[in-house]
């Protein structure tokens, strides 16, 4: 109920109202509003919530915690984005920051400094929830087809390489449905989620079965982006529905290691908790002897014939404009990224595709992506005398 005064609001910045929408569609386990100090410190001490792995408490502290004067339980503390009112939290109560203090909303941060901050706990109200619709459409496919093995797969695909796609074809043969978890960049030199969200449609629509895959995309939200604790990965997944959860070898908070000669890792105890099981895939290369591509783990030849799929020196060639050659990513991909990213580039693009190309004796106008992919087609030739 609406206090008689006049509400209160705090500003929250694009990622903090992502993951208070993450909380109120219950996709963070399986509390779905703020937790007040008992539980939040209790997570702190146990690493437990309700007999569940938890990896951190779902506590909010306002930017400006002078807002927080003479509030009473039940009063509204409305939510502001960018000027615009998207929500409320109903006040229940606050508690006084502790210095080693950590939360959902700053999972990587210690705040040592931050002694006259308060959280606050309460029950979260959203006026609109791109995330509700994303989960209704899940629901939807997966009572559709009946789906009953659905395995999860969290990436940033920044870039979309030929690696990735073995992992999904390896997933979707094990898989009644596969759920795509698309996050946010975290290097500098990421793509916009938008291009990112295209062209991993862009190949899905033309290689994979797609009425066996949902994209499910996680925009705004930073505390995937780090891949710093698969845990909050394996809750995402049970969360929604999945029975699996697929992740490298190479993640960069997976913590393997070995027991008794059998791979360990972070994500164990989180499997046991939330009875989901979890996939650790071995690393995919190129190899030069076995002409395709294979895991390090089955390769018989050494490291001196693989060609590794290396994220960020793939960015780093198309950020300067080269193609990378179709051995790594599809022709399709670095096409439409190019042509992202330098648009208009080339002021006679149609004369030189007239030039170099064949065609069939009709002009059309060609687009910056159509360019690139026959370039590339060209480069695969072989010329024999």
């Amino acid at each position: 109920m609406k206090s008689a005064r006049k509400n209160k609001s705090i500003k929250i910045n694009s990622s903090e109202f992502g993951t208070l929408s993450l909380i109120k569609e219950g996709l963070l386990g399986s509390c779905s509003r703020l937790m007040n100090e008992k539980e939040s410190k209790q997570i702190l001490k146990t690493g437990k919530f309700k007999n569940e792995s938890f990896p951190y408490p779902l506590s909010f502290t306002p930017s400006d915690c002078s807002i927080l004067k003479d509030l009473k339980a039940k009063d509204l503390l409305e939510l502001e984005l960018d000027g615009e009112i998207v929500g409320h939290i109903i006040y229940q109560g606050q508690f006084k920051n502790d210095k080693n203090f950590i939360n959902i909303f700053n999972p990587n941060t210690c705040l040592l400094n931050d002694e006259n901050s308060f959280y606050i706990y309460g029950e979260i109200e959203l006026y609109r929830n791109e995330l509700s619709f994303y989960k209704q459409e899940f629901q939807r496919i997966k009572d559709t087809q009946n789906a009953q093995k659905i395995t999860a797969i969290v990436s940033s695909f920044d870039p979309l390489h030929r690696a990735h796609e073995r992992i999904f074809r390896w997933t979707i043969d094990k898989a009644d449905l596969v759920v795509v978890f698309l996050i946010e960049s975290y290097e500098a030199n990421g793509f916009e989620f938008e291009l990112k969200e295209r062209y991993l449609k862009t190949f899905i629509q033309n290689y994979l079965p797609k009425e066996r895959i949902f994209v499910f995309p996680l925009k705004n939200i930073d505390i995937f982006h780090a891949h710093l604790n698969p845990g909050l990965e394996s809750i995402i997944a049970k969360s929604l529905g999945c029975t699996k959860l697929v992740v490298g070898q190479n993640h960069s908070g997976l913590g393997m290691f070995y027991d008794a000669n059998q791979p360990k890792s972070i994500l164990d105890e989180f499997s046991k908790d939330y009875g989901i099981e979890t996939i650790i895939l071995p690393e995919f290369v190129f190899c030069d002897q076995c002409k395709m591509i294979v895991s390090t783990r089955s390769c018989p030849h050494g490291t001196h014939h693989h060609l590794h799929y290396n994220a960020n020196s793939l960015k780093d060639l198309l950020r300067a404009g080269i193609i990378p050659p179709a051995v790594f990513m599809r022709k399709e991909i670095s096409s439409l990224i190019l042509s992202a990213l330098f648009p208009q580039r080339l002021k006679n693009l149609q004369q030189l595709y007239q030039n170099l190309f064949p065609t069939d004796g009709i002009l059309e106008d060609k687009s910056d992506e159509e360019f690139y992919q026959k370039l590339l087609e060209i480069h695969q030739m072989t010329y024999m005398v």
